[in-house]
């Protein structure tokens, strides 16, 4: 089982609802995987659980279509490789900050904030990457639940959303391509190695309720295994991560 990793088009939009809006009428119309739009500015971009997130011009906005072959109960792993693309990219500009990845789907600066999200939707059999990077600085939004901090605010490292697009293309497809051979297992090490919260106290919002407790584990299905004071450990698959000790 392999998939085509080959040079994934990208096409610039100056304005745009957003790039996943662009992919996602692509892929009604047939387009191959792999295809890709980097847009400018986004009137509408969004994050997960119907966010708004904030695209003035100067960031990178970068979605591209995939068809995996591979049965959708593994679809999870992607937005794991996704980040650590993406995180890579971005560590090897600012190459003296700690760039650190937060459950389920945030590129962060340790102890400064959030820097880039990803978000994965489902488009029929096909899904959708939609990746946001801070690269000029942004202007808080009232409800962000975490810092937004910007790679131009880390010195001079300004680099232009194509570059750096065209890096996490590479860096993506190629990780894609290992994943389809070798699983969640080697992708659930690495993003580990790179989590800013490993046993530190946390509180997960959930649609209804709050669970609080330390984060114990990234289990093997993608879910985040949170240890509550009452000894129990809660199997969490989707939230918002509130973290209570320094990132």
């Amino acid at each position: 089982m392999t998939v085509s990793t080959g040079d994934w088009p990208i096409t610039v939009v100056e304005t745009a609802t957003s790039s996943s809006d662009l992919v996602r009428a692509a892929a009604a119309d047939g387009a191959p995987e792999g295809t890709g739009f980097l847009v400018g500015r986004q009137t509408a971009g969004r994050g997960r659980r119907g966010r708004h997130w904030a695209s003035q011009q100067g960031g990178m906005y970068y979605s591209v279509l995939l068809k995996p072959p591979f049965p959708s109960s593994r679809w999870f792993g992607l937005s794991f490789i996704a980040c650590l693309a993406i995180r890579d990219v971005i560590a090897s500009y600012l190459t003296d900050q700690t760039i650190g990845l937060k459950w389920p789907n945030d590129v962060v600066i340790a102890g400064r904030g959030k820097l880039c999200g990803v978000l994965i939707e489902v488009a029929g059999d096909n899904l959708i990457v939609g990746t946001g990077v801070n690269i000029a600085p942004v202007v808080p939004l009232a409800d962000a639940p975490f810092e937004p901090v910007a790679m131009d605010d880390f010195g001079e490292t300004s680099v232009a959303p194509h570059v750096l697009a065209t890096a996490y293309k590479t860096q993506l497809a190629r990780r894609y391509a290992a994943y389809v051979e070798t699983g969640f297992a080697p992708v659930r090490a690495e993003w580990l190695s790179h989590c800013v919260h490993r046993r530190q106290v946390m509180t997960v919002h959930l649609a209804d309720t709050a669970i609080s407790g330390i984060f114990a584990d990234l289990g093997e299905d993608g879910t985040l295994h949170l240890l509550a004071d009452d000894g129990t450990t809660h199997h969490i698959s989707t939230g918002n991560v509130e973290l209570m000790g320094q990132v």
